[in-house]
């Protein structure tokens, strides 16, 4: 019998046998993000850890999935996920899911070749040389605000390694990332850590999520469970960091 991926499916498919509508979750997340998720990553990476751990004290024992990001973003849009992570606010997204609390904040800055003398200034002005950002990944607020006025026209390859290689081949001029992510990047293309050079402050935070589609049955209740364990978790976690007397 094939397994059932969303809630409704599931339920559907229990009431119509004449049992209890008791489906577990289905989640789906992909790899290349470092340190916040990939299946490589212990645990799947720090996002992938906290979602989960999550989950378990809302007790619940979800599935994950590991597919390319477009495709599971699509796919949970669909109603074939229960939900998807980690993913950054964007007008678009915001639409048609609902956002949990932030998992993690993440602060990011400009890279490029360490020879070009435009670093020194942050790229203040980001609409001067060409930005490399992959697809389906959004920038900082003001790189986003830049893009939605048409001040700002990003190539788009599919990962962000492709962006290193076209920076280092003169096709590109900047990236904008989170420096873990950044390194990694590096780390794929076989490059050293200097290779590229980082500005000097950062360009703006980008916040990280699990995302629901709207459209999903309960939706808006799932996220308050989860945001109500997750601030549980954060609560008992500041505790154990607290100094004891």
């Amino acid at each position: 019998m094939p397994s059932c991926r969303s809630v409704l499916a599931c339920c559907v498919i229990a009431l119509a046998a004449g049992g209890a509508c008791a489906a577990e979750l289905s989640l789906v997340s992909g790899n290349g993000y470092p340190p916040f998720a990939d299946n490589a990553l212990p645990n799947g990476g720090i996002a992938t850890e906290r979602v989960l751990a999550t989950f378990r004290a809302m007790g619940e024992s979800p599935k994950l999935a590991w597919l390319p990001w477009a495709r599971g973003y699509q796919l949970t849009l669909a109603g074939e996920f229960d939900a998807t992570f980690p993913y950054v606010p964007t007008p678009e997204r915001e639409a048609a899911f609902y956002y949990s609390a932030p998992l993690f904040r993440s602060p990011h800055y400009v890279f490029a070749r360490p020879s070009d003398a435009r670093l020194a200034s942050n790229f203040k002005d980001l609409s001067v040389g060409r930005l490399c950002l992959p697809f389906g990944w959004a920038g900082a607020p003001e790189v986003q605000r830049r893009i939605a006025q048409g001040r700002l026209v990003p190539d788009r390859p599919e990962t962000l390694a492709n962006c290193v290689r076209m920076i280092l081949l003169d096709r590109a001029d900047y990236l904008i990332a989170a420096p873990g992510i950044e390194a990694a990047a590096l780390a794929e293309v076989g490059l050293a850590a200097d290779a590229l050079a980082r500005g000097p402050s950062s360009v703006g935070a980008l916040t990280l999520h699990l995302i629901v589609p709207r459209k999903r049955p309960g939706a808006a209740a799932l996220i308050r469970r989860f945001d109500e364990a997750l601030a549980s978790l954060d609560k008992a976690q500041r505790a154990d960091k607290a100094p004891k007397h």
